[in-house]
């Protein structure tokens, strides 16, 4: 593998070119589980979010810990807030991560179902746009990107119509912000546990991304225009393993700390999903709360990490 595939959410959505990009589509998701996605999403407004994490992550340590995750009161507490260098586990063997990172979702005070509800963050005078820039940049990615995408993954999976529309609506999004620090800072190799995950990473000459492919990591360089998209667990028991669910990880020595901001993607919480041929039944619910544990808790890593030797 030189490149992962290219594919165009617009031509995904326009009627012309539709048939054939889904077909491209189905490829990349059956020999891969890793593609880049064409967006359209702003080049100023991605770079706002980027720019406003780098400042909150540069506040001082103890600032930063008022936001961790026994501020938050949403539940579990670790689906929200700020965590600090080592502070999570993806595989066990590497043991925690020397990164750190900030959570949120889709806010809403009414919700009272995990993985949902208000998450606590810092106000404008201590952390400069923010929240205003993650939050602006989640309705993009949530309005103009998502639903296209997902409804071709369940095109694909020859899924009921409206499909898509009853179990997404609205999905459960964990938005996250990841800072890698230079010269060291890792994820531990895991798979992603959801339906898909969406990547917007610097434009920086180091491929600190690297995908297994072929027996061997492979690296994965930002491309301009274009996020990366790769596929979770659930997708993979979806298609009753026809996609592939791809594992993956980070390395990162080069010399100017990395931002990245991925948006795992998930089912309604409370959906109960069944594959097409109706050899896999899963709650989103249960699937979700056992990964947090394996994580958070017990420190066996994330999705399918401890197949991962």
């Amino acid at each position: 593998m030189t490149t992962l595939p290219q594919i165009s959410l617009a031509k995904l959505a326009a009627d012309a070119t539709r048939h054939e990009e889904r077909e491209r589509l189905r490829l990349a998701c059956e020999e891969y589980g890793f593609f880049y996605l064409e967006h359209g999403i702003p080049k100023q407004q991605i770079a706002k979010a980027i720019q406003a994490s780098r400042r909150f992550f540069a506040l001082p340590q103890s600032t930063k810990e008022r936001y961790g995750h026994a501020a938050q009161d949403v539940y579990p507490t670790a689906a929200r807030g700020y965590s600090p260098l080592y502070g999570e586990v993806l595989h066990p063997d590497a043991g925690p991560d020397p990164k750190e990172l900030f959570d949120l979702g889709i806010e809403n005070e009414d919700d009272r179902r995990p993985f949902a509800g208000c998450t606590r963050l810092p106000d404008d005078a201590l952390a400069p746009g923010f929240a205003r820039n993650l939050l602006a940049l989640q309705s993009t990615v949530v309005n103009e990107v998502v639903p296209q995408l997902g409804m071709a993954l369940a095109d694909l999976l020859d899924m009921e119509e409206g499909w898509y529309r009853r179990h997404f609506n609205p999905p459960t999004v964990l938005q996250r912000v990841i800072r890698y620090p230079s010269t060291g800072g890792t994820a531990g190799k895991h798979t992603d546990n959801g339906f898909f995950t969406l990547l917007l990473q610097e434009e920086l000459p180091t491929r600190s991304l690297q995908v297994w492919f072929g027996g061997c990591w492979v690296p994965v360089p930002s491309l301009p225009g274009s996020l990366v998209v790769n596929l979770g667990d659930m997708l993979q028991a979806l298609s009753d393993d026809r996609f592939k669910s791809t594992p993956h990880q980070v390395v990162h020595t080069g010399p100017a700390e990395r931002i990245s901001l991925p948006f795992f993607i998930y089912p309604d919480v409370d959906a109960r999903l069944t594959s097409r041929q109706g050899k896999q039944t899963f709650s989103v619910e249960e699937v979700m709360l056992r990964n947090f544990e394996l994580i958070w808790e017990t420190g066996d890593g994330a999705g399918r990490a401890r197949e991962l030797q």
